[in-house]
């Protein structure tokens, strides 16, 4: 979002990082060794610091810093020459005198010295799909019968990602969390009414 890149084990980059990282997390596991080295710099750093992941992984040691890209290739242990290729090149993008090979069209400012890189290395975050239901979060036979006292939210419920990764948008996950675990206790609820629903729904208008 902020200008950063994403280098492989050769210290190439090889996609744009820019795109969604559930459609980014499939290239780099196709990379030689499923493993990068996400480069950044003190600017970036400081506009991410007020996400709490990313201050838990300051926080743990995860960063590694460099004054130069010689100094950056070797403290990831990338080759020399295409971390400093690749950090020219993005740099030339990022002022509007290049354009960028792989697609990426938006780089928010240049990266400037000193770098800082984390490892990255892929893993599968949660499944798209599950369990069908219907408006009140009660799980449906393949007959779309819903199946009595069943419910199912979050991602053990078919949510409203597309197929594919690049179906899941940020919030994918939580949405059907919240709404439909909502929807199941307030069908609950209306299954088993409490002597105060009683009492609030007798109350004249």
């Amino acid at each position: 979002m902020h200008g950063g890149i994403m280098l492989d084990t050769t210290g190439h980059r090889f996609g744009d990082e820019s795109t969604g990282y559930s459609e980014f997390g499939p290239q780099l596991a196709a990379r030689p060794g499923a493993t990068g080295w996400l480069v950044f710099d003190q600017r970036v750093h400081d506009l991410c610091l007020p996400f709490t992941d990313f201050r838990q992984t300051v926080e743990g040691g995860a960063l590694v810093w460099a004054d130069d890209a010689v100094a950056l290739a070797a403290a990831t242990g990338l080759p020399e020459a295409a971390v400093t290729e690749e950090l020219a090149a993005t740099e030339a993008v990022a002022h509007g005198t290049a354009t960028d090979r792989l697609g990426r069209t938006h780089f928010e400012a240049p990266l400037e010295p000193p770098y800082a890189a984390v490892k990255v290395m892929p893993a599968l975050f949660h499944t798209q799909g599950g369990l069908v239901v219907d408006g009140n979060a009660r799980v449906l036979t393949a007959a779309d019968e819903p199946i009595p006292g069943l419910y199912a939210s979050g991602g053990a419920a078919a949510g409203i990602s597309g197929h594919g990764a690049a179906g899941y948008l940020a919030g994918n996950g939580l949405l059907p969390a919240l709404g439909l675990a909502f929807l199941a206790a307030d069908h609950v609820r209306g299954q088993n009414p409490t002597s105060d629903d009683l009492t609030a729904d007798s109350t004249p208008a």
